[in-house]
């Protein structure tokens, strides 16, 4: 009787785990299908599909945050918003991955990505100054160290500024080199 009741506490376990195994394995097979739909309308994304792939992301991460493919969705989730250009739910979202996910592969680029927001989807330059600070303090070795840098240096400025400081900049390498 102890046998199979055993057996049969098993059996349910195995079967709840497997569901559970395919379900999630069915998520994430949906969500590199839509991806892959979206490779290949790469110049022009469709909206709809865009919309639903953030989405899908989320949910599974909602759904399985302690899955080791959660991090990767959230940051995709995070380059998504900022290549629709929504700042707010970038910045969301990326909040989200810096206090849930803050063992990363993906945390030194996320830190970089709430500057990027801020400066050029919110216009917050006060802000982006002090995450891009953060972020040089944090990860001065950082492959986006240099590029954290010139973010600073030209933080604020329209294109016509940095037009004729390029050009100022140059004329005065010319005059330098007799060029």
């Amino acid at each position: 009787m102890r046998n199979s009741f055993s057996a049969a506490c098993l059996l349910i376990f195995v079967v709840l785990f497997a569901s559970c195994t395919s379900q999630r394995d069915k998520e994430v097979k949906a969500i590199e299908n839509l991806e892959k739909s979206l490779e290949s309308e790469a110049a022009r994304p469709n909206p709809e599909k865009l919309s639903k792939l953030l989405d899908s992301y989320v949910a599974f991460v909602d759904k399985n945050p302690a899955d080791t493919t959660a991090h990767l969705f959230l940051y995709k989730a995070v380059n998504l918003c900022i290549g629709v250009n929504n700042g707010s739910r970038a910045m969301q979202l990326i909040d989200r991955s810096l206090n849930d996910f803050p063992q990363s592969r993906y945390i030194a680029t996320t830190v970089f990505l709430k500057a990027y927001v801020y400066e050029n989807l919110l216009g917050d330059y006060g802000q982006a100054a002090t995450v891009y600070n953060d972020f040089l303090k944090k990860y001065p070795n950082h492959e986006l160290a240099d590029d954290a840098e010139a973010a600073l240096k030209y933080l604020g400025k329209s294109p016509e500024e940095l037009v004729k400081q390029f050009e100022a900049q140059k004329a005065a390498s010319q005059a330098r080199t007799g060029k």
